[in-house]
């Protein structure tokens, strides 16, 4: 099954839940089509547990993070460093990420391990917030909902949206070096965005 799941993942970030072919997924994951469908009747149902199987690991690395021995602003820079580094170490990651924007993310709404533990890291993340705001570092007129929508945004919009942008900036975001000063500015943009 891991196998399965791991070719699944592939070819799902490679060409969306429309795309796939479940043919590609058994060749590359060395078993016969008939096996996939033992442990996942169709398509969308692989699909979702190649989705669960990503946020899972996601949202399970994010909490793993220990954020409170951190002052405030290092904090969110831990945070927002580790969800660059998802989609270093998963390139194709963003192709599923677009690909649920087509589905208006009605998969990952599904995402068991997301939607159950998502709410501790925001409020672990609220928290550092609130700390910042306390002590002056951060502004006042800001929520932590904003904020991360806002940060993860343009944190891994080069990857989501790498393409496009290059098109009509002067950044190739296909480029190893351009990838890297993406990480810093984007997260020194956040960070300064939040300063009171």
């Amino acid at each position: 099954m891991q196998r399965i799941l791991a070719a699944a993942i592939d070819e799902f970030c490679r060409a969306g839940l429309a795309g796939a072919k479940l043919e590609v997924i058994a060749m590359e994951a060395g078993v016969s089509k008939q096996l996939i469908h033992h442990y996942f009747r169709t398509k969308p149902e692989l699909y979702m547990a190649a989705i669960n199987e990503l946020t899972a690991e996601e949202i399970a690395g994010l909490i793993a993070l220990d954020y409170e021995s951190y002052e405030p602003e290092d904090a969110l820079r831990l945070f927002l460093t580790h969800s660059y580094n998802i989609f270093l170490k998963w390139p194709f990651l963003a192709g599923l990420y677009n690909d649920q924007g087509v589905y208006s993310g009605e998969h990952t709404s599904e995402c068991r391990d997301l939607v159950n533990r998502s709410p501790e890291l925001m409020t672990r993340l609220g928290a550092i917030l609130k700390q910042g705001q306390a002590s002056g570092l951060f502004r006042q007129d800001i929520d932590i909902n904003e904020v991360i929508a806002a940060a993860l945004m343009v944190v891994i919009g080069g990857f989501t949206q790498g393409p496009l942008l290059s098109s009509f900036t002067s950044i190739d975001f296909s480029k190893p070096d351009n990838i890297q000063y993406w990480r810093s500015f984007s997260i020194d943009f956040v960070l300064n965005a939040i300063r009171a």
